[in-house]
């Protein structure tokens, strides 16, 4: 599987820590350096173990889960230590990338993509955010990292531009989760199908007659309050006639609405 790897600045990388939050904390100790292999000891939430990788045939790389305690011993022998929290991040295009936070041996922010077989990573267009490229220099191994600490590294430029489509990313991640996380329409209105073909009641008919009821109890006592003015206003005499025919009658009784119809 072939990688690119590319700094961060340490800002930006603050914000997508801060946004998307943590996905894993790694410790790993790396034993002395060998020109076959690479061997260390990894050490995670709920797993630990000890990982063998060839360096010049291509072969696949070895785990072996070893219990906690052990591999604690082996990190305590090792010739030096990397520790990193991860944040997998959705780039624009459909490529996922992994955020690494290094805090030991020093701070330093590097971002990866990873490319399956079959697809061109010379292709890639690294979005305007990505810092300098680092994919062909062994400083920013994790190996050279833990056992010769942080290269020198120059300052990352930072600009409107930049912000601006990590923005878009972040937000569009989010958007994502949300749909994600939310159920379609089609499936909403198959699990009602379900329902009422099991003899089940579904519930959004149940909420719909919930609203329905309280909105006729509305309409009800609305009904009713226009009613009673209008039974007031044909029933009260013409101001003229009642002056003809003797005193003026009462002022007529206000409509009042009834709060129980409307409380329905």
């Amino acid at each position: 599987m072939a990688k690119r790897r590319f700094l961060v600045a340490s800002a930006l990388a603050r914000l997508i820590r801060k946004e998307l939050g943590v996905t894993g904390r790694i410790v790993e100790g790396y034993f002395p350096p060998r020109p076959d292999l690479e061997h260390f000891v990894r050490i995670e939430q709920g797993q630990s173990c000890l990982v063998l990788t060839p360096t010049r045939d291509g072969s696949l790389e070895e785990r072996t889960e070893v219990p906690r305690s052990q591999a604690e011993a082996l990190l305590s022998i090792c010739a030096g230590k990397v520790g990193f929290e991860s944040t997998i991040v959705r780039l624009q295009g459909g490529n996922q990338a992994c955020l690494q936070r290094f805090l030991v041996p020093e701070p330093l922010d590097l971002i990866s993509v990873a490319f399956l077989e079959g697809e061109a990573a010379d292709g890639f267009d690294p979005p305007v955010w990505f810092g300098p490229e680092v994919t062909q220099n062994p400083a920013y191994d994790r190996g050279s990292l833990a056992r010769a600490g942080m290269p020198a590294t120059p300052g990352l430029p930072l600009s409107n531009l930049m912000l601006d489509e990590l923005l878009d990313v972040l937000e569009e991640g989010a958007i994502a989760a949300q749909l994600g996380r939310a159920p379609s329409l089609k499936v909403v209105k198959d699990r009602s199908a379900e329902r009422q073909g099991e003899g089940g009641v579904s519930a959004e008919p149940r909420a719909r007659s919930v609203e329905s009821t309280h909105e006729a109890g509305l309409m009800a006592g609305l009904a009713e309050a226009l009613k009673e003015v209008e039974l007031t206003t044909t029933s009260a005499p013409d101001a003229e006639d009642a002056s003809a025919t003797g005193p003026a009658p009462a002022e007529p009784t206000r409509p009042r609405f009834r709060m129980a119809a409307w409380r329905a």
